[in-house]
């Protein structure tokens, strides 16, 4: 069996004083020191990679496009990606996170809401690397129509000026006026809209997207990130009209996701809300908002 041995540097020099005192070298001036060979079945063990830290708001922009994406404590991971916010509402991804070690995880399986490029959500697969709370590397396949798609980025968290992610969350960061002005997505359509939240994260008025029923939304603050979970029922009947998620749930259908607010770039503006949430097959909905 292979013994396993470490010398210390007062063990090194007392072997050395013991081959001075039997007549071997010394190390000194002009002196040299023997070669001091170690038993065998000694190994060099290289050190464990620390687990993988993943969680905060990231972004990416690349001219008009933007990625921002938001990694929880509970490991799930969410973001939108505008990908022409001139024209299109913007992609929702979803998935859960499994850490590795050594900056490694992966989301096994990954929802992708692209109305663009299928009306339902497509399922894929991601791979992280290099993962740290200031960045990581992504690249996700087969989550569009064509098989050999994929999409790939290098994404840095928002820095502590813009955003802190051990900031305590609150309800007076969400609550009152001025409201939130800022624009629903659900994939299909988009609406402009003014977002106002009661003392206690919930809607202060009937707020619908495509005639669905988004008066339930209420926000919750997490106690361990700077962030807030959000939930919401979309119930069967329509505000105006058919709301087409319920088409077939005779029960309405349920949302959960995250929020995050951070500095806003906008002028005569100081904070924007994103806000991402998704039911069981991934499609989704979300808001940005500025105040």
């Amino acid at each position: 069996m292979p013994i396993f041995i470490r010398l210390s540097h007062a063990l090194l020099l007392g072997v050395l004083a013991v081959l001075g005192a039997c007549g071997g070298t010394v190390s000194g001036p002009g002196t040299s020191v023997p070669e001091v060979k170690l038993p065998d079945g000694v190994v060099t063990v290289p050190p464990t990679p620390g687990p993988t830290q993943l969680m905060g708001v990231y972004s990416v922009i690349a001219g008009t496009q933007e990625l921002l994406s938001i990694a929880t404590p509970s490991h799930e991971w969410y973001a939108v990606y505008f990908e022409n916010p001139v024209s299109a509402t913007p992609s929702i991804f979803s998935g859960t996170v499994t850490l590795g070690a050594g900056g490694a995880a992966t989301i096994d399986t990954l929802r992708a809401f692209q109305v663009s490029k299928s009306p339902a959500p497509l399922v894929g697969k991601a791979n992280i690397l290099g993962a740290t709370l200031s960045s990581y590397n992504f690249t996700a396949s087969a989550i569009t129509s064509a098989a050999n798609n994929t999409l790939s980025f290098t994404s840095n968290a928002l820095d502590a000026a813009t955003y802190n992610l051990s900031n305590f969350a609150g309800y007076g960061d969400v609550q009152g006026t001025p409201s939130w002005q800022g624009t629903w997505y659900d994939g299909i359509t988009s609406n402009q809209t003014t977002l106002r939240l009661t003392p206690t994260g919930t809607v202060t008025s009937v707020t619908s997207l495509n005639y669905c029923d988004l008066t339930s939304l209420a926000l919750q603050p997490l106690v361990s990130a700077n962030m807030f979970k959000v939930t919401l029922h979309i119930p069967i009947s329509g505000v105006g009209g058919i709301c087409l998620r319920t088409k077939d749930r005779p029960n309405g259908v349920d949302f959960n996701g995250i929020a995050v607010i951070y500095k806003s770039g906008l002028a005569g503006k100081s904070w924007r809300m994103d806000l991402i949430a998704v039911d069981s097959s991934g499609s989704g909905i979300s808001f940005r908002g500025d105040r």
